[in-house]
């Protein structure tokens, strides 16, 4: 699977291993998460996890695919055989997780066949098509590590389902997946990442603290307001202020027009990064003009006192 899914779909993974296994085992007891790497061969699962069932182990082996593969049976046969060769000829289920609509793809069993007709080979395998799940249904699963997925889901490219993700995310503590969240949704939502970059410059700061912040820019996963994050840290505090008074302006505009260009003057004088900060979220959660109109006045009082 090409990147910039590859790499970010095993970071899922690692980082909510237990609700993965249970989405597709529901059965069965987690145990720990193993390297993804097969040293046989350097073939690289995008998750393997250690599991029991009934008292006895076993591997849950995790694939995602974003293009049609008509060899995807063969390539889930291949981890199959080697992980479980790997770790003691474990039993091993293999699960693969389509993040577009790739058409009619492969269907388990996968059988092989001699030219006689004779079965040599059978492989039992789970599908899951994410354009074909609702994101209540899979919301309804009470895995919080799915979240990301969720701009992926049948209905799953819009506002309020991002904003759902963000919200089950941050309560969960999973601010480590909120950057694969975004790069998702920005695949599906590409009439709509104005919304989606100032919705996500509400928690910039925030999100820088991550770990995964830098790994997620070096991958190249996002375009927009990352790649400006980037550059302000490499040009200097001042744009990184210009940066700030952009995503404000633009979450002024579309929520509160009335006091879009207050907004935009006040933010103009403002040089404190920890005041603009403050007006980016506040503006963003909002619940009317009033509101906003006496954080302003506030913010006035304190900019004046700061010159």
């Amino acid at each position: 699977m090409p990147k910039p899914y590859d790499d970010a779909m095993k970071r899922l993974v690692a980082g909510s291993p237990r609700d993965f296994l249970t989405w597709i085992l529901p059965a069965v007891q987690y145990k720990e998460l193993l390297p993804h790497e097969l040293h046989i061969e350097h073939v690289y699962a995008d998750g393997l996890v250690r599991a029991s069932l009934n008292g006895q182990e076993l591997l849950a082996h995790f694939e995602f695919q974003s293009s049609y593969d008509p060899r995807m049976s063969e390539r889930l046969l291949e981890y199959n055989v080697l992980a479980s060769r790997q770790y003691g000829y474990l039993p091993v289920y293999s699960c693969v997780i389509y993040l577009k609509d790739c058409g009619e793809v492969p269907r388990p069993p996968f059988i092989r066949r001699l030219p006689s007709g004779e079965e040599t080979v059978r492989l039992n395998f789970g599908v899951i098509e994410l354009h074909k799940i609702t994101a209540e249904d899979l919301e309804g699963t009470g895995l919080v590590g799915l979240a990301p997925l969720l701009p992926l889901t049948k209905n799953g490219a819009r506002r309020e389902v991002v904003d759902r993700m963000i919200s089950s995310l941050l309560d969960a503590e999973q601010t480590q997946s909120l950057w694969v969240g975004y790069a998702l949704a920005a695949k599906v939502m590409k009439s709509d990442l104005k919304w989606l970059k100032w919705r996500f410059a509400m928690l910039s700061d925030f999100l820088r603290d991550s770990p995964v912040y830098q790994e997620v820019l070096e991958e190249g996963m996002e375009r927009g307001l990352e790649r400006g994050l980037e550059r302000g840290l490499e040009r200097g505090r001042e744009e990184e202020l210009q940066r700030q008074r952009q995503a404000v302006i633009d979450i002024a505009q579309e929520r509160f027009p009335d006091v879009a260009e207050q907004v935009k003057n006040l933010s103009g004088r403002i040089h404190d990064p920890s005041l603009l900060m403050r007006l980016i979220v506040k503006i963003g959660i909002a619940h009317g003009v009033e509101e906003v109109r006496e954080l302003l006045e506030a913010l006035e009082k304190i900019d004046s006192n700061g010159h």
